[in-house]
């Protein structure tokens, strides 16, 4: 792999002497992540509505699904459901060691992404192959900077992969460019992927946490943060390139449905335009949500999209909340509140061509809670 190698602390050298690739089949324990465990199951409830988890903390923070699969991720584990119908079913789990946190799920083309950090923020990519019906651990992806929070985010096309390494959210000291954040690129090398491009934000300043959201498709990139302009950046003759930036544009979270754009913007809440095929922005129109809180989870996936529906929730809202784009508006189609308790907070979301995947839990107990939602 093409990544840069910096010089690491012992700490990030014993973790990556331990997590190194090998020709040879590691076990889950060669790599930084535990052997499934059989007891897990005993504190899961499946119903054909809803998956209940008890002292599963985190569970449901991070949410994704690939083909039939649902990928619910927890602070120190990932459960993998499958789904059929009606029918749900836990088929295989990943257990985080001590020294690792889950920080984002990426799953396209059998490919699953896990970004992780360590106690020190460093972050790291682990990348698994579906083989049959498992998932199994390949390899492992770093760029060897301290507190880079890389793996926060990450996307996928055939060819590219875009990485962010914001640096961690927990870290506010203001001391020259800390916090600054970079994006990382990624190009396709049979199945593996080679460390292709680097850039920083245009005019970068501590605490803009550039990288935070990042979406690839085509030839297109995009890239926000805390306090950062949008940039985009295309691909021309297998370079890429800054594109421009959208000064008027400073997105708090980005999600896509195709070449269709949704974003929160802290001062104009949620926004939203399409790339047309020259790179150029057509602004579309979004009807007022009712706002609870008036804030989101920075770093947070608070908005999900799929075949012109988006799914978005705030910060300690006690409702989801359904759009639909008609031409060139988004509506408010509905809300949900499958938990229906008043201390229930909503974490993880996920929408799919047919479900509202909802997570969450009772703020007052060690409960977590899954829930499908037709729409």
């Amino acid at each position: 792999m093409k990544s840069k190698i910096a010089l690491l602390s012992a700490l990030s050298l014993l973790i990556i002497l331990s997590c190194s690739k090998s020709s040879d089949t590691a076990s889950d324990t060669d790599f930084g992540v535990e052997p499934n465990d059989p007891e897990t199951a005993a504190n899961l409830i499946i119903e054909s509505d809803k998956i209940i988890c008890e002292f599963c903390d985190g569970f449901g923070a991070i949410i994704e699904t690939y083909e039939t699969q649902i990928f619910v991720g927890g602070l120190k584990k990932i459960w993998i459901f499958e789904r059929n119908g009606q029918s749900i079913s836990l088929v295989q789990e990943i257990g985080l060691s001590g020294l690792l946190e889950l920080n984002s799920i990426t799953a396209n083309n059998d490919e699953l992404l896990l970004g992780l950090n360590n106690e020190l923020s460093d972050g790291s990519i682990h990348r698994y192959r579906k083989i049959g019906s498992d998932w199994e651990f390949e390899q492992i992806y770093e760029i060897g900077r301290s507190l880079d929070n890389f793996g926060n985010d990450i996307d996928l096309s055939n060819d590219y992969m875009v990485v962010g390494a914001s640096a961690p959210w927990s870290n506010s000291i203001n001391e020259g460019n800390l916090d600054a954040g970079s994006i990382h690129i990624f190009s396709r090398s049979g199945e593996d992927w080679n460390l292709n491009q680097d850039f920083n934000a245009q005019d970068s300043f501590a605490d803009d946490r550039f990288g935070t959201d990042v979406l690839i498709w085509e030839n297109i990139i995009l890239v926000g943060g805390l306090s950062i302009p949008l940039h985009a950046y295309q691909l021309e003759n297998d370079t890429w390139t800054l594109l421009r930036i959208e000064e008027n544009t400073v997105p708090a979270d980005l999600a896509r449905d195709v070449n269709t754009v949704l974003y929160y913007s802290e001062q104009f809440g949620l926004q939203s335009f399409r790339v047309n095929s020259d790179g150029s922005f057509e602004i579309l129109n979004v009807n007022p949500v009712p706002i609870e809180g008036g804030s989101i989870q920075f770093g947070g996936d608070n908005i999900s999209m799929s075949n012109g529906y988006a799914l978005f929730r705030f910060l300690g809202g006690d409702q989801v909340y359904l759009l639909k784009l008609t031409d060139t508006t988004w509506e408010l189609e509905t809300s949900f509140n499958p938990a229906m308790e008043t201390q229930f907070e909503y974490s993880g979301i996920k929408l799919t061509p047919d479900l509202a995947l909802i997570a969450g839990n009772n703020r007052t107990n060690s409960t977590f809670y899954l829930f499908f939602e037709d729409y």
